[in-house]
């Protein structure tokens, strides 16, 4: 884990060209096997993914002075060549850095085996396993170049060209050289001297040289034939075969290179001091001298012709006996190609030719201006400026078209045939022609219509004007598009759209149409595109493009570049490990380095739902402690690549871990437990204090009315008034004594239930400083003594309780029968039941609870600061009369 700062967290591609990057003076580039960039700079090295440029000696062992050279092997180690002449290698792998070597080179490169230095008047061959070296070539001849490819190395001196193999050097060209370039091929070596080109191949032992050529720098070998170098602002292409000069000024902005690059793809990049952008990929441009306005092409036999406004031309150079026939002698303006009947159909400002190319014959078919041609169903249609549409049949006889006088316009652009009907581009809109005698009016507006075509089921229609627009539920609807737009061609699901300003396409699953960058500087005409071999050829007013890149590929699943947290940085590690309280960057990156604009990437956490990312990376925070599996993909339109996968842990403090959590679980349920088993015992043992101390009173109690039962009886049978008046006190005393024992305070006696009421009612008004209300209604029930003596204990102690210790105002006491039950409730609205009071359990809480628990019923308290609320509710059990267990009892046992 490494400390460290992103440099860019998202630098986006633009058009297929990379931005400036923020740094200055860049020397060179190198590609990885798995398809990063690296950069030698000022600050370093960089590296680069198409999203995102890290400087690596931020986060790794690297040094931070400025980097001159850089190469990578094919075991994936980066050699870095710094200006101090030190040289250190650099595990892409594991991103493991070490001093290798110190030398006085300036330039280094590196085989399977070895690494080469150059310096002034020497090169030396460094062991990659050992780090011993050995001259290679020495003396007093000067370096001037050192180039190693394809386990090839060669060194371009003051006397000539080296070949270094086997750990000895051959001169293999003996040539006095003052300045020059050199690259290795498969085969030998191409370089430059002074002013001309030469290619030595080993194979041969012999060289071929090319003294057209009077400058060339940064010779760049592109597989399988094709060599690229600079001369000022322009690159050119040189075919290794012949060394004959291919193509010039391929590259369509003008820039000072200072060096090109290939990368794994075969693609041609050129880098600039702070500038790093593709120079020629899937699309090669080849300039035209023409001198031409506007150029169409057509392939004819074994050849493409381009038609200009100067005649027709073949491999660079005009067809005379075709110009002559038909120009005359003058310059004529060729409008559009088309292959009919046999013959090649040219048409011109002045008029449309059938050509036999065989009999080298031309047959004039129309004298006026066409502007387009269309073979369709076997008939020839020419689209005129002023006469509308002309028609001939498969003998190149002239047929009427007979829906003219019907079309919006008679100036037509273009003819095409969709779906069995013709569609008829005019000046003043688009017709459609529905029978030979009616016309459609498709659109009318106030652009001129190009050109139409169909994709994926949807009309689509190019403008002069207004751009492209589609036909949706029967209304014309823009498609952000080039305003001026001269032909819709459609290649394999896509169209292309020819405009002033270079060729744009759009897919089914695109809203709007995207620029070729390398077309934007081409004007285009209508006719200047066609399809061979899978190939787009396309003719501007200045160049012959071969365009490649619209082959149909799948969309990649993006990769994880690289992960940071807050402790640091994480270079090519599968899985992580963080704390809860820490932050986690993914950066993800497609590894495309050129027309990435469409890209857009998703992700999703732990198999969720797919949620759209704003900028290539995620920061994730206060994650939980858990395992994490983060997706992401890479959407274009509508389609979704295959997601990629990252794992990581999010793992918490000791005393945040499962572990603990299970443990803290563990001890809450123990201290529960022994809560709950406490306040238990700590009740029972409440109620049997209260139970010995109610045993010792009684117990007291019958000793004393023992001894007052003898003494009564003694003074009742003494004979004498006063003492037999004593004897009854006695009597009286021990009444008042026995009371409590026979019904633990309460004393019902002989009463019934509702005498009873009524005098607790008088004698609690008359003792209570608080109002006391009774309201019994029971009827003429007869109860069973027993249930008296309970509901009558019930009320006693919940008036005692209430006129004792509520301090309230009022209480009342409702004894109702309902049904089958008797409800006993004593409200009042004192203070209520403290707490404390509450688990002290005194008797009148007890023996109700007792009361209701011989019952099986609820004895209810709800005690709050407005008052107190007792209820239990009686099975209504009559006097003499068979309760309902016993009944059911009875017709059990009759069973």
């Amino acid at each position: 884990m490494l400390k460290s700062r992103i440099i860019a967290s998202a630098l986006i591609l633009q058009s297929g060209m990379c931005q400036a990057l923020n740094f200055e003076h860049l020397n060179g580039v190198a590609q990885d096997q798995n398809n990063y960039m690296y950069f030698s700079s000022h600050e370093g090295v960089l590296k680069y993914d198409g999203e995102h440029i890290v400087k690596l000696n931020e986060v790794t062992a690297l040094p931070a002075g400025s980097a001159r050279d850089l190469e990578i092997s094919e075991s994936n180690i980066a050699y870095v060549l710094y200006s101090s002449g030190q040289i250190w290698s650099l595990d892409l792998n594991t991103y493991e850095a070490n001093l290798f070597a110190e030398t006085d080179a300036h330039n280094i490169e590196v085989t399977h085996d070895a690494l080469f230095t150059q310096e002034d008047y020497q090169v030396l061959e460094y062991d990659l396993a050992t780090g011993q070296y050995g001259a290679r070539i020495s003396g007093q001849e000067r370096l001037i170049d050192l180039e190693s490819k394809y386990d090839n190395v060669y060194g371009l001196t003051e006397k000539g060209l080296y070949q270094i193999n086997n750990g000895r050097s051959y001169k293999v060209i003996d040539q006095e050289i003052k300045n020059g370039d050199l690259e290795v091929t498969p085969h030998g070596a191409i370089f430059f001297a002074d002013d001309h080109l030469k290619y030595y191949s080993q194979l041969q032992d012999s060289s071929i040289t090319n003294y057209n050529v009077k400058r060339a720098d940064n010779l760049t070998y592109v597989a399988p034939y094709v060599v690229y170098y600079t001369d000022g602002d322009e690159v050119n292409e040189v075919s290794l075969s012949t060394l004959e000069v291919a193509r010039t000024k391929i590259n369509s902005s003008r820039k000072t290179y200072l060096s090109l690059f290939a990368d794994n793809n075969q693609k041609l990049w050129g880098l600039n001091i702070n500038e790093f952008g593709i120079v020629e990929g899937n699309t090669r441009i080849t300039n035209l001298g023409f001198g031409s306005k506007y150029n169409i092409i057509e392939r004819v036999g074994k050849d493409w012709w381009i038609g200009t406004t100067k005649g027709v031309y073949v491999n660079g150079k005009p067809i005379e006996w075709l110009n002559v026939e038909i120009g005359e002698g003058k310059d004529f303006e060729v409008t559009a190609f088309s292959h009919f009947a046999g013959k090649v159909i040219v048409s011109t400002d002045v008029g449309a030719f059938a050509v036999d190319t065989e009999r080298r014959s031309v047959d004039k078919l129309y004298g006026g201006y066409v502007i387009n041609s269309s073979v369709i169903a076997e008939f020839l249609y020419l689209a005129t400026d002023e006469e509308a549409v002309v028609k001939f049949n498969s003998k190149l006889k002239y047929e009427e078209f007979n829906n003219n006088s019907m079309l919006s316009s008679h100036e037509i652009l273009g003819v095409t045939e969709i779906g069995g009907e013709l569609y008829i581009s005019t000046a003043a809109g688009l017709d459609r022609i529905d029978s030979p005698r009616s016309v459609y009016r498709e659109y009318q507006g106030t652009s001129k219509v190009a050109d139409v075509a169909i994709l994926d089921g949807v009309l689509f229609m190019a403008t002069y004007g207004e751009g492209l627009l589609k036909k949706v539920d029967g209304n014309w609807v823009k498609v952000p598009s080039p305003e001026y737009i001269k032909e819709i061609v459609e290649v394999r699901d896509v169209l292309y759209l020819l405009t002033n300003n270079g060729i744009h396409t759009i897919a089914k699953d695109q809203d709007s149409s995207r620029l070729i960058r390398e077309t934007k500087d081409h004007s285009f005409m209508i006719g200047s595109v066609r399809v061979a071999d899978n190939v787009v050829i396309a003719v501007s007013d200045s160049a012959f493009i071969e365009m490649t890149n619209f082959k149909e590929q799948s969309i990649a699943p993006p990769v994880v570049s690289y992960v940071s947290t807050n402790e640091g940085f994480v270079l090519n590690k599968d899985a992580l490990e963080i704390n809860q309280k820490d932050w986690v960057n993914i950066a993800i990156t497609n590894l495309q380095y050129q027309h990435n604009e469409g890209v857009k990437y998703e992700y999703r956490l732990n198999e969720g739902s797919w949620v759209k990312l704003l900028s290539p990376m995620i920061q994730l925070n206060s994650l939980f402690p858990e395992h994490y599996e983060v997706q992401f993909r890479q959407v274009v339109g509508n389609v979704a690549s295959e997601p990629t996968s990252y794992v990581f842990e999010v793992r918490s403090h000791w005393y945040n871990s499962p572990t603990a959590m299970v443990v803290y679980i563990v001890i809450a349920l123990i201290l529960a437990t022994a809560i709950a088993l406490f306040i238990y015992f700590w009740v029972q043992s409440f109620r049997r204090v209260f139970r010995q101390n109610e045993q010792k009173r009684q117990s007291s109690n019958l000793g004393q009315i023992a001894m007052l039962v003898e003494q009564g009886k003694a003074l009742v049978s003494s004979g004498d008034d006063t003492m037999f008046t004593e004897g009854l006190v006695k009597f009286d005393k021990v009444s008042e004594l026995i009371t409590p024992i026979v019904n633990s305070g309460p004393y019902l006696g002989e009463q019934r239930l509702l005498a009873g009421l009524d005098l607790l009612q008088v004698q609690s008004s008359l003792q209570a400083k608080i109002k006391v209300n009774f309201e019994t209604v029971i009827g003429n029930v007869k109860l069973d003594p027993q249930l008296e003596r309970d509901i009558y204990a019930v009320v006693y102690h919940g008036l005692h309780n209430s006129v004792h210790h509520s301090e309230g105002s009022e209480v009342n006491v409702f004894v109702h029968k309902l049904r089958s039950k008797i409800h006993v409730n004593i409200e009042d609205d004192g203070i209520g039941i403290p707490l404390r009071s509450r688990l002290h359990f005194g008797e009148g809480l007890y023996k109700m609870s007792d009361v209701a628990k011989s019952y099986k019923t609820k004895f209810k308290l709800k005690s709050s600061r407005n008052g107190t609320k007792i209820q239990i509710v009686f099975p209504l059990i009559e006097r003499d009369r068979k309760s309902k267990e016993d009944i059911e009892r009875e017709i059990r046992e009759r069973m």
